[in-house]
Formats: structure tokens, C-alpha cells, sequence
């Protein structure tokens, strides 16, 4: 069976379930979790999505995003929402790249024009990961500041929008950096 997945409207209350593929093409406003982890030289990790993904495939991606699914609420979907982001951002860093790290919740960003997401943004430390998630990801590498910068002017880079959006968003925001000694 098809994993379900909460609609919501504008304001991040519930509407009703539908599938992957419906909210895809269908571009329906859902629930989802972005996790940028960092290194300590201040790299960000990213992964290259899995071939056989129904968007974006073999394309370079932030280090982790996933759905809020049905499975993910443990009473109502609008019952402990803030909860239930942080829960998921918890899993899908350690289901899609092996790593257990404290989260730090950056903003919550609704949807635009090109982007149909109720969205929580968190930040990880990590210097390393693994095991992956093979169904998932290809590989994954670690891209610095300069790097990003260079690539966000250059059309050919096989990166998703989230990573040229989100990667941009923590640059504007000051959040694209090494840890210091209170995020440890």
C-alpha cells in the first residue's frame, strides 16, 4: 500500500490523506522535514538521490528531507505537530544516513510559488555517517561554501531546487557554518 501523506492548507492544519504519488503530481501542499548537517570544517553534507527516485534522480540533494507520513502521527494530524516535525527529522537522519545527532530546529517555511511544502528546517553536526540508505541515495559528499556559491551560477550542476533553495537560505540566514562551542 502506498505510504499515505497529510494535505494541509495554508495555515498547516490537516485536510486529508493521499498518496506519494497524488501529492507529487498533483503539487499538494504536505508536511515535510529538511535536516542540513555540517561538519566541522563547516562542509555541508549532501546526497545523491537514488536512480530509481520519481523526482529528481541521480540529482546532488541536501543532506536529508523526507515526508511527514500517517505513521509519524501518534494521535491526531494536528495534534503535537512541532513534536511530530522534530520525531520525523530524528528518522530520516538515521533511516537515510546513519547518523543520531541533536537537532536544532532553524525556521518553519510554508509554501511559495514553486515550493508546495508546510517545511521544518534543523540543523545536525556530523563529521561522518553511514550505514546509508541504499533505496534512497547513491553516495553522498560534503560540499563547502565556495563550492556551493561557484555551483549556484553554473546551470549545468545536477542539483535539485532544494539545494540550490535551501543552501541559499542558510547562507542568507547565517546559518551555513562549523559548529561553535554551544551547538556541542
Amino acid at each position: 500500500m502506498e505510504e499515505q501523506i497529510a494535505v494541509v492548507d495554508a495555515h498547516n492544519r490537516f485536510v486529508y490523506w493521499s498518496g506519494r504519488r497524488a501529492i507529487h503530481e498533483q503539487r499538494l501542499v504536505h508536511r515535510s522535514v529538511y535536516v542540513l548537517v555540517f561538519d566541522h570544517a563547516g562542509r555541508m553534507l549532501i546526497q545523491l538521490r537514488h536512480r530509481d527516485k520519481q523526482v529528481f534522480p541521480l540529482h546532488w540533494d541536501i543532506s536529508c528531507a523526507g515526508h511527514v507520513c500517517r505513521d509519524d502521527y501518534h494521535a491526531g494530524p494536528d495534534t503535537e505537530v512541532d513534536l511530530v516535525y522534530r520525531n520525523t527529522a530524528q528518522r530520516e537522519l538515521a533511516e537515510e544516513l546513519g547518523i543520531t545527532a541533536s537537532l536544532e530546529e532553524l525556521d518553519h517555511l510554508g509554501p511559495t510559488d514553486t515550493h508546495y511544502e508546510q517545511t521544518r528546517v534543523f540543523r545536525a553536526y556530523s563529521d561522518s555517517c553511514g550505514p546509508l540508505q541504499a533505496e534512497e541515495l547513491e553516495q553522498v559528499g560534503w560540499l563547502s561554501e565556495a563550492e556551493f556559491r561557484a555551483g549556484l551560477s553554473d546551470p549545468t550542476m545536477q542539483w535539485t531546487a532544494s539545494l540550490r533553495r535551501f543552501g541559499a537560505w542558510a547562507l542568507d540566514q547565517g546559518h551555513w557554518r562549523a559548529p561553535n562551542h554551544d551547538d556541542l
